[in-house]
């Protein structure tokens, strides 16, 4: 780090620069800072660049108003350094316009060594509130003056595992309104950043206790409105739908304990977060999933023979959650694999609903979910798990879901680690003994027969031209061959 400093401090010649915001926090605290912040008195831009290209690292604009720019560090060290202009004449002005006592200390980058000596605080209360580990806003005006702060009170919570003050609750509930100020992609970022966490169920609660957690999703508010006499939870679907985020995260907390044969395939699967948008975790796209599977539920409830069903309730289900997630700008990715999830929530609960699941049901499961089957499988347990404090739930009823969701995994990584089934029939095999042309019929005819082979009902290359011959009349009839 004195290394890393003492080269930023050689190209900050002729510029005022302080350590600022959640570096200089985080020094104070003796944690290990995972970016360094920087505030410069002048021409913030001109300055990043000069950094930017000394270290030969991408440069990016945080925020065109507001002048910050990010420099992503090819450095195991720290990810990044952020820069921006004082927020205010001075650094002192500066600590008095930021959001946290906790992130309102600065020092002189040129004293880096002996920074404690320097400390600049925006008033008395920074260590106190440090010490006692305390969120607590600089100023009454924190959150009119960036009501995305309210969020990231409950990140910083979240992150730091710290409380936060009674005044800074009663300003985000005087204030919750206020968040659909925020641009959808600064929301996004810090809600799934909590999302990523192993306690956002219980800061979700909080967020809702004063009220942020409806202005950040209006859909929330649709469901806290529908009649509680139509579902099992005391609460309604809210209750139900936190619970299941609840669950989710549980199991998420205790992998070992639910699946221990197969654990070390999933710590890999969900430990691997390359494939989704900044700060979003396959984890948190999952509680994601959970917090919104059953959202379609009001517009779907139809009372029928004695009982309330919600038909289709999860195929329009994945079109809310899609929009929900447009309007925080997340990634196709992201958006996708939430939209599946919801949309197949139903299958694994029909399927295992009998406590038997044949090879053949489960295979077809796996060939439909794909790679999504681990995650489709949790949300369906979680989904389970949310009845597990009501009166009349059956907990026999639940350890037999439990078993089969175990052995459906248990199954679908056997198949996955397993050597690939031998190749015992290709296309041209088929079309030579049976005088066909090249088309679509060729793809459908050896599907039929791969499946037939991963059942185990053919092993050689005659038993698998029985299966296509057996499968050739109605392809003939539906390709008018």
């Amino acid at each position: 780090m004195n290394k890393l400093i003492k080269k930023i401090n050689d190209l900050s010649q002729g510029f005022d620069v302080y350590a600022t915001g959640g570096f200089s926090r985080d020094l104070l605290l003796k944690h290990k800072p995972s970016d360094i912040d920087l505030a410069v008195s002048k021409e913030a831009l001109k300055y990043s660049k000069k950094i930017a290209d000394a270290f030969k690292s991408k440069l990016i604009t945080l925020h065109d108003v507001n002048k910050t720019y990010r420099i992503v560090l090819k450095d195991d060290l720290v990810a990044n350094i952020d820069i921006s202009p004082f927020g205010g004449k001075t650094i002192e002005r500066d600590l008095r316009n930021r959001d946290f006592t906790v992130n309102a200390t600065a020092f002189n980058l040129k004293d880096f060594r002996n920074f404690k000596k320097y400390i600049i605080l925006s008033n008395k209360n920074n260590l106190k509130d440090l010490k006692s580990k305390t969120i607590n806003t600089v100023s009454d005006k924190s959150f009119k003056a960036d009501p995305l702060r309210m969020l990231r009170a409950f990140r910083f919570k979240a992150e730091l595992n710290f409380k936060l003050s009674k005044r800074t609750l009663t300003q985000i509930k005087q204030n919750a309104k206020l968040i659909c100020q925020s641009a959808p992609e600064r929301i996004k970022n810090e809600f799934f950043r909590i999302l990523s966490v192993k306690n956002a169920a219980a800061l979700i609660k909080e967020m809702d206790s004063c009220g942020l957690l409806s202005e950040v999703f209006p859909e929330i508010k649709k469901m806290k409105k529908t009649p509680k006499k139509y579902y099992y939870h005391p609460g309604g679907l809210f209750q139900h739908s936190f619970e299941t985020v609840e669950s989710a995260e549980n199991i998420f907390n205790n992998l070992k304990k639910y699946f221990p044969e197969n654990y070390d395939d999933l710590q890999k699967y969900f430990d691997d977060n390359t494939a989704f948008s900044e700060n979003v975790t396959r984890k948190g796209l999952l509680k994601f999933a959970a917090l919104f599977h059953d959202s379609a539920k009001p517009e779907t409830a139809k009372f029928e023979n004695g009982k309330m069903h919600f038909f289709k309730h999860e195929k329009l289900g994945a079109g809310k959650i899609r929009e929900v997630m447009l309007s925080l700008k997340l990634g196709k990715k992201d958006i996708e694999i939430a939209a599946f999830l919801v949309s197949h929530h139903m299958r694994p609960s029909t399927l295992t609903r009998n406590n038997t699941v044949t090879k053949k049901a489960a295979l077809k499961l796996f060939r439909d979910i794909g790679d999504n089957t681990p995650d489709l499988l949790i949300l369906s347990m979680a989904d389970w798990h949310s009845y597990k404090k009501l009166k009349n739930s059956s907990s026999k009823e639940l350890k037999a879901q439990e078993k089969s969701v175990r052995e459906l995994l248990k199954y679908y990584y056997e198949l996955r680690n397993s050597e690939p089934l031998p190749k015992i029939i290709d296309g041209n095999i088929i079309m030579k003994k049976f005088n066909l042309k090249p088309g679509p019929w060729i793809g459908e005819l050896l599907n039929f027969a791969t499946k037939a082979q991963q059942e185990g009902k053919i092993s050689n290359t005659g038993e698998a031209l029985e299966t296509v011959f057996f499968k050739l009349t109605h392809i003939k009839k539906k390709y008018r061959l």
